[in-house]
């Protein structure tokens, strides 16, 4: 295994992405998606993150790459199509020990960013390590072929099953249980068809079998 497969919480801390393309564009979306705090250092801005600027969803400083755009951030991504100024970003972020992806640049990165497969908040990431963007994009067209939408509601309907279990004291041994016996029922068949009511009323029968005297 070539990298250490890991999901960051970078709610409301500092990052830094340098350039203002298009691929500047979807990393920031991404971040802005996961809650970081960004600043943006580029002399030139696509519309859609001009408007970002102007809504002041994200920090922007127009100019050139420099040293102290690294203080305080904990990430960088770097997108832009200088090699110079992908090396000089790689090199200065190495120094500072800080996580930092120059965009298919796999030899400038210490970390890289897997292809998604986004279903309400559940994550499938492909990678191949840095070896062929183009097999990870496949893998990623087969997945969201098979895996619909309806797991999307299928994780929001059983992560509140489990909240509402531990919140009665349920042990993890038999909540375990109840959430695989939820799983295995017919709730993903009445999503896929459309039946969200359905589902729900799956997980509610589940609690009130639990609630219900001996």
């Amino acid at each position: 295994m070539r990298y250490y497969p890991i999901h960051l919480d970078v709610k409301g801390r500092p990052v830094l992405v340098v350039g203002g393309g298009g691929i500047a564009e979807g990393k920031a979306e991404q971040l802005l998606a996961a809650g970081a705090s960004i600043q943006l250092v580029s002399p030139t801005l696509t519309p859609r993150l001009a408007a970002l600027v102007a809504q002041r969803a994200i920090r922007h400083r127009a100019g050139a790459f420099a040293e102290f755009d690294l203080l305080g951030v904990m990430l960088v991504i770097c997108a832009t199509d200088d090699p110079a100024v992908n090396q000089e970003v790689h090199r200065l972020a190495t120094a500072r020990n800080l996580l930092c992806n120059v965009v298919d640049q796999p030899a400038l990165c210490n970390f890289i960013t897997p292809a998604l497969v986004l279903r309400g908040d559940l994550q499938i990431g492909i990678s191949t390590a840095g070896g062929s963007p183009s097999v990870a994009q496949l893998v990623k067209r087969r997945i969201a072929e098979t895996i619909g939408e309806e797991y999307g509601d299928l994780l929001r309907i059983t992560a509140a099953l489990r909240d509402a279990l531990k919140a009665r004291g349920v042990g993890y041994n038999d909540r375990r249980d109840l959430l695989n016996e939820f799983l295995e029922s017919d709730v993903l068949d009445l999503l896929r068809a459309g039946r969200l009511e359905e589902a729900e009323a799956r997980a509610a029968q589940a609690l009130a079998r639990l609630d219900a005297p001996e």
